[in-house]
């Protein structure tokens, strides 16, 4: 798994060392200067909510296999979110998308030492079809929105949102 503390610096190659740099631990150089930020990677994903349900995903794939989640997934470069969110229903689930509307967005960690997540949550609108989950998902399944297992959903941040949300909160 790729973590969120490099080692060493990807313009020369030198040793990264610890710095206090505007209040934020970063990594910096010790060779080239160049500073590691830590910039968090962008992800899209859809809140699917239907006669009082709400659909959730197993995970498959490390980090968190076996816990619950929302279908999406990470932006490729120059992709736009809602393009992503749309080509990962069709690769998670063979869900086609009839309407997206940005609704929000949780900050989280790809597992627990793994690198930050800036998450895009859009409210979809499904088009007609079955269910079909792909390799990554192992389960999808509808929640009642009062039996929602919050306790075993994977990302800290997205659980917050979801209750939050969901709630009416």
């Amino acid at each position: 798994m790729v973590t969120s503390t490099p080692k060493f610096c990807s313009a020369c190659g030198g040793r990264l060392a610890v710095v206090r740099e505007e209040g934020r631990s970063r990594r910096r150089c010790r060779r080239c200067g160049f500073t590691v930020y830590g910039n968090p990677v962008p992800t899209s994903v859809a809140l699917i909510m239907r006669g009082g349900r709400v659909l959730l995903t197993r995970r498959a794939r490390p980090p968190y296999a076996g816990t619950w989640d929302v279908p999406g997934g990470f932006l490729e470069a120059g992709e736009h979110p809602e393009a992503c969110l749309r080509r990962e229903l069709r690769e998670e689930l063979g869900m086609r998308v009839r309407q997206a509307r940005l609704l929000d967005f949780a900050l989280d960690r790809y597992g627990p030492k793994g690198f930050p997540l800036l998450t895009l949550v859009y409210r979809v609108t499904p088009a007609p079809g079955r269910l079909t989950p792909g390799d990554d998902v192992s389960e999808a399944r509808w929640f009642p929105r009062k039996a929602i297992p919050y306790h075993a959903i994977a990302f800290r941040g997205l659980r917050r949102l979801l209750r939050r949300r969901i709630s009416g909160r």
